[in-house]
């Protein structure tokens, strides 16, 4: 094997978060003071949302977060296809051996990404390996982290009434936010995944909602419960059972998808701590690998002098909804998977 080549980056690389708003087609539908639109007297779960101010056949829509947390553990470039697919069920472990790592942290670089903010995920220099290189990979934690409020109204322009969570009896109000709760991505509820206890979601039942709501509200001054919800990916695949438990279809891989956030195409696996074997349940699936097949290769050569990761939120929050005795009951804020584009400048 011959020997590797490195090109010295200065500390100052950065990650760059860039929120593109106008890349879901399901983004809620807001009112002309910045409020999401609901009909709260529904007493049909699936006519909650107007995701285009006229159809309302929605109970979830998409929006960027105000908070969003990952923490990625590698990051990595790649001469050939780090991706191998799985047969059905069953996922197979990546291909890392044409990998060069230009990012590790064993525990794991917790990031916090806001709205048009940057953060530096790189701990003083790094390293980038200089070659030409069709693929990446990205090691992250499956539990994502999303912390966010909305403020919304009603079809007749008052504000709108919404239950949300409650110990012993439901809050209520226009305002609905995040509590330290954990949710599943596939909607799997009443179990424990990665010991962590997975609150149902279910609409009547204030104790099992993921949002807290009140009239209330100061964002200058927010409550002190006001925290950040966890989402489990539990499964990366949407074949899951007719219940969409996804326990005897529990698929951990999912092929490559076309892009244009990315530039490119992205395939996932969920798998386990060691960063290498693929998961083969919910409770050893704790990481994903996140692969990109570039449609130009990246190409690092002496010229380069900043690199930038350009992380896609603008999908990342789903906001769920659901009826019970006509009243609309704030569900959960789900913490969809985010997108990634790379930047070299020279």
């Amino acid at each position: 094997m011959g020997i590797k080549k490195f090109l010295l980056l200065l500390s100052f690389s950065f990650i760059f978060f860039s929120l593109d708003i106008n890349a879901k087609a399901e983004t809620c539908h807001r009112n002309a003071d910045g409020k999401i639109v609901v009909d709260d007297e529904s007493a049909d779960g699936s006519d909650v949302v107007s995701h285009d101010g006229t159809t309302w056949n929605k109970d979830y829509c998409n929006e960027v977060p105000l908070f969003y947390k990952v923490k990625i553990y590698e990051a990595m470039f790649c001469s050939s296809d780090p991706y191998v697919e799985g047969s059905g069920d069953t996922g197979s472990n990546p291909d890392l051996t044409s990998c060069i790592k230009f990012f590790t942290n064993t525990s794991g670089k917790e990031l916090i990404i806001q709205p048009n903010s940057k953060s530096d995920l790189f701990d003083g220099n790094v390293a980038l390996p200089i070659g030409t290189f069709p693929y990446s990979v990205l090691m992250v934690d499956n539990e994502l982290g999303i912390k966010h409020y909305e403020t919304y109204i009603d079809t007749g322009g008052n504000d709108a009434d919404i239950n949300g969570y409650g110990a012993a009896a439901f809050s209520n109000g226009k305002t609905c936010y995040t509590h330290a709760k954990t949710t599943s991505f596939t909607g799997k509820s009443n179990a424990t995944i990665h010991g962590k206890t997975i609150i149902s979601s279910d609409a009547g039942k204030s104790g099992q909602l993921g949002l807290i709501c009140t009239d209330s509200f100061d964002a200058s001054n927010p409550p002190s419960d006001y925290d950040y919800t966890t989402e489990i990916i539990d499964s990366i695949d949407g074949t899951c059972d007719a219940s969409n438990d996804c326990d005897t279809t529990f698929r951990p891989y999912i092929g490559y998808q076309d892009s244009s956030l990315i530039s490119g195409r992205y395939a996932g696996v969920l798998i386990q701590d060691d960063l290498e074997t693929v998961g083969t349940d919910r409770n050893n699936s704790t990481r994903i690998a996140y692969i990109i097949n570039f449609n130009t290769p990246a190409i690092i050569d002496e010229d380069v002098i900043a690199f930038e990761m350009l992380f896609s939120t603008s999908e990342s929050v789903s906001i769920d909804w659901g009826a019970a005795n006509d009243v609309t009951n704030a569900l959960k804020l789900g913490a969809d998977p985010f997108q990634v584009k790379y930047n070299f400048t020279r």
